[in-house]
């Protein structure tokens, strides 16, 4: 499998070429050329299984794209509350803040997601 069905398959939600991918030896911080990682496009597009999946096979989730998002500014941006928890839960930085100086508090607030909010500020 190459990298960018990896990647796709971790952005569409499809666990089980995730899955072969990582058994067939690909990394579980594969990159694309925006150093977007599946960690981060499964958390953004709301693919809790496959977060779960990648954390398990040694994932960052603090690695940054190259505009300083992470998976947790996508999850909280996106309004995805399981997938939040498990990202804090794994040790996820919640004062990270991206190129524009914006946190992933800033964008679940901006999007009215305010039970994420909470999360970030308990953790």
């Amino acid at each position: 499998m190459n990298e960018e069905s990896f990647l796709d398959a971790a952005e569409d939600g499809d666990a089980s070429v995730v899955k072969r991918g990582l058994e067939e030896g690909l990394d579980a911080n594969t990159e694309d050329i925006h150093q977007r990682t599946a960690l981060l496009k499964a958390a953004k597009h709301g693919h809790a299984d496959i977060v779960q999946l990648l954390i398990d096979s040694g994932a960052n989730p603090n690695n940054r794209d190259n505009r300083g998002t992470t998976p947790l500014y996508w999850a909280s941006s996106n309004g995805h509350q399981d997938i939040v928890q498990l990202l804090i839960k794994n040790h996820s930085d919640v004062d990270v803040h991206d190129n524009r100086g914006w946190s992933a508090k800033d964008q679940a607030g901006s999007h009215h997601h305010y039970e994420i909010v909470q999360l970030l500020n308990q953790a």
